[in-house]
């Protein structure tokens, strides 16, 4: 083999790598329910925040935790503890997605968070 196959062999092998470490970090995708059957797993869960209850966050005591109450696409609503940092303009989201694991009976432990804003872009769409 020439020098040149090697290393594009090296190089698919890297990013075959890399792109199976990402799929694997995704999580798989469920519900509360899902994740409390599957308590070793971290699953990916689409909710809703329920703004109602509040938000619990003190960056002076600790910026990388806050707390908020959420309910998945099935009804089920769940405590939800985040160890990151609170993203901004969490409080106007209307989905958030949380990626981790179910703790407890009525807790979610989460290690990753991604907010949607859908109106916040409305206003950009109807200047179109």
């Amino acid at each position: 083999m020439k020098a040149k196959q090697i290393i594009l062999l090296i190089a698919l092998a890297v990013g075959i790598a890399a792109l199976v470490s990402l799929y694997s970090e995704a999580g798989t995708k469920g519900n509360f329910a899902h994740s409390a059957k599957n308590p070793d797993r971290e699953v990916r869960v689409k909710t809703t925040l329920i703004k109602e209850k509040g938000i619990d966050y003190n960056p002076e005591i600790d910026p990388e935790k806050f707390v908020f109450f959420a309910i998945d696409e099935k009804g089920e609503e769940r405590k939800v503890i985040c160890f990151t940092e609170k993203p901004y303009d969490f409080e106007r989201s209307e989905e958030v997605v949380i990626v981790g694991k179910v703790k407890g009976d009525d807790e979610f432990v989460a290690s990753k968070v991604q907010i949607k804003c859908p109106s916040k872009y409305e206003d950009e769409i109807s200047d179109i």
